[in-house]
């Protein structure tokens, strides 16, 4: 495996951790925003997830998949300097919406040069894995001390400073990085054949991708309504990253169990919506955020792996771009049903009905099964 894109991906997970827990709590404390606010903005941030990584797919089979990550990075880097000086709703949509453009260029490109240059097996795609996570364990530490020390703008100028280190070494990559070119026509039809064909894999992938934009843009705000500060923030989502973390050592080993694993993951989140929904205290944020960095570290290694176990170096990037795309879908939309059932009825609504819709799931799996 290339050692810088592992690098890279760690750079940009400690660029990310330091902010983004940060950012729902930035736009309730700063901007004022209430909870269909929020929502909003969390779904405008994922918002580009729902088209742009099938085009950036298409892109990374026939460019220089680093220069395209490169790019990704430089929106990134932008995006998260000009959070500092957001003053309302709408600069706060606008920004977070090129935030979410950057990462539907960055995710897709990564796991693609990484797919590109090692066998696409769960072990490799989990050590790549690990790095992001890595980054984005240490990454919610240090937000919360440069918070504590200079508040939320200056936090923000901070981090972007990372994705500048992180833009310097995908740049230097362009060059190492050999780019395998597909000369297929047939692309559109080949995504669609890979939607009939992984239908079950993607419902699941909504789920996961669903309750991801959650945890991400609600639950920070979440917290804090219920009493615990920044700091703590922080720590819970550290304690986030390091069960991801952990996970991600054993997961290769559980490849061969695809269908039960995905199954327990399932209810671990459904389980850990259910304690977010009626039991609300330190302790117990921390068992929901150690159940949900599991299953989510088990959710993307596996999945992934089954839908491009079988596809050819040269279309690698269009299959991650459709796997991102399905991603997007749950990614930016829960959010901002989320904040508007939050807002409606009581904040802790959500994560009831997540905690049911989980429940489903598995007969769903065990029904496609039987079939």
């Amino acid at each position: 495996m290339n050692i810088s894109i592992l690098f890279i991906i760690f750079i940009i997970g400690i660029s990310y951790g330091s902010h983004a827990p940060l950012v729902p709590v930035f736009a309730r404390e700063e901007i004022n925003a209430n909870y269909i606010e929020v929502g909003e903005i969390g779904m405008v941030n994922y918002l580009p997830y729902l088209f742009v990584p099938i085009l950036v797919g298409l892109l990374l089979d026939r460019f220089n998949k680093s220069a395209i990550l490169s790019i990704g990075i430089t929106i990134s880097t932008l995006s998260i300097f000009l959070l500092s000086f957001a003053s309302n709703v709408i600069d706060m949509m606008v920004i977070r919406a090129f935030a979410g453009l950057a990462h539907a260029f960055i995710w897709p490109a990564a796991t693609s040069i990484v797919s590109e240059t090692n066998s696409r097996s769960v072990k490799s795609i989990s050590r790549f894995t690990m790095f992001w996570v890595g980054g984005y364990m240490i990454g919610p530490i240090i937000g919360s001390l440069l918070f504590e020390s200079f508040g939320f703008r200056a936090l923000f100028q901070y981090t972007s400073l990372f994705m500048i280190i992180a833009l310097l070494l995908s740049s230097i990559l362009i060059k190492k990085v050999k780019n395998i070119t597909n000369g297929r026509e047939d692309s559109i039809r080949d995504i669609l054949i890979m939607f009939h064909d992984n239908l079950r894999v993607h419902i699941l992938i909504i789920y996961y991708s669903a309750a991801f934009g959650i945890t991400l843009s609600i639950l920070p705000a979440y917290m804090k309504e219920h009493g615990i500060n920044e700091q703590e923030i922080g720590l819970l989502f550290f304690i986030f990253g390091l069960a991801r973390l952990l996970t991600l050592l054993f997961t290769d080993k559980l490849a061969s169990s695809s269908s039960k694993i995905l199954i327990i993951a399932i209810l671990s989140i459904s389980f850990a919506m259910l304690i977010l929904y009626s039991m609300i205290e330190f302790t117990l944020f921390m068992l929901a955020v150690t159940m949900l960095g599991f299953s989510f570290s088990i959710y993307f290694p596996l999945t992934l792996n089954l839908i491009t176990k079988d596809v050819p170096n040269e279309m690698i990037g269009r299959y991650i771009g459709a796997y991102e795309t399905v991603f997007g879908l749950g990614w930016a939309i829960a959010p901002f049903i989320a904040g508007i059932l939050s807002d409606i009825f009581t904040s802790n609504t959500p994560y009831l009905i997540m905690f049911v819709i989980g429940l489903f799931m598995p007969l769903m799996m065990l029904r496609f099964n039987s079939k």
